[in-house]
């Protein structure tokens, strides 16, 4: 941790982890550096943790999001991915098909804001191929906000204090889901990493929407492997609009906050994942959750 001495001067203080992968077997380690951080007398506006270019976010991102002894101090606030423009299309084309995927395919699923890099050098190719590389980004999660860079400069307001996982942000969440709500696999003929949308009108069973949901992130009832999950549901007896936020096997279904009396109650759900089948989710969540 670098902090700014007396004068201006920068100090640096090491927290010290066992050795090995904080994302895979140091976890309890790093809760408990956390720990110290935040019982430290100065005040932390941000946490920043940066993993390797090879690791998957979604271990360290579930023991940050839900964890009981941290949650009341430190909040998961986003997940940033860093994309080299130049180079990602190779990395895509190489794994497309292929029934395991790098983890750049991860990092994108996983990610809340993606910093396109080196988008000079893209430009350079030619009128259109920025906009290629954004759809194939946003193909495989359209939730992600895009953020253009070069020389990874950016003001650091885009990437902090985001609230990616905050349930007070519902509109922000709404607004999210409704620009991705014309998603379809229709379009898409491989089983590769993809985001896909399913809305349905029908109030929902709370139970019976846990039941489901669990079935398919716990279960892998239908052969799908879902990476994220974010969606707003019109629960049966309620007046509260609910959200709902998955990272893995983790999930949360909150209220949020009260519908409006002329509002358009609806369910919209955005899957983030491998093998997603569009049909397979919105038959499964008519049957099986719906009242």
């Amino acid at each position: 941790m670098i902090n700014e001495g007396d004068g201006g001067a920068l100090v640096e203080e090491w927290v010290e982890l066992a050795n090995g992968c904080i994302c895979c077997t140091v976890k309890h380690s790093l809760v408990q550096a956390l720990e110290q951080l935040v019982q430290r007398k100065e005040r932390l506006d941000h946490i920043l943790l940066e993993t390797t270019g090879l690791a998957n976010p979604a271990p360290l991102a579930s023991v940050l999001w839900l964890d009981e002894q941290l949650e009341s101090e430190v909040k998961l606030d986003s997940i940033i991915t860093v994309v080299d423009a130049k180079n990602l299309r190779f990395q895509l084309d190489e794994h497309r098909g292929s029934s395991s995927f790098p983890e750049a395919y991860f990092q994108i699923a996983f990610a809340d804001i993606i910093i396109l890099n080196k988008v000079d050098l893209v430009s350079a190719e030619g009128s259109g191929a920025l906009e290629e590389l954004e759809e194939e980004i946003h193909n495989i999660n359209s939730l992600a906000e895009i953020i253009h860079s070069v020389r990874c400069q950016v003001d650091l307001s885009k990437i902090l204090n985001r609230q990616a996982y905050d349930t007070a942000r519902a509109t922000h969440l709404e607004t999210l889901l409704e620009e991705s709500r014309s998603l379809s696999t229709k379009k898409l003929h491989d089983s590769g990493v993809r985001t896909i949308c399913i809305c349905e009108t029908q109030v929902v069973d709370l139970d019976k929407t846990r039941i489901w949901l669990e079935e398919i992130l716990w279960e892998k009832k239908y052969d799908m492997d879902v990476y994220r999950c974010k969606g707003v549901l019109s629960v049966q007896n309620s007046d509260q609009l609910h959200t709902l936020q998955a990272v893995r096997e983790l999930y949360e279904i909150v209220p949020a906050r009260k519908w409006e009396k002329e509002e358009k109650r609806i369910n919209k759900i955005v899957f983030i994942g491998h093998n997603l089948k569009e049909d397979i989710l919105m038959d499964s969540f008519r049957d099986r959750a719906t009242c």
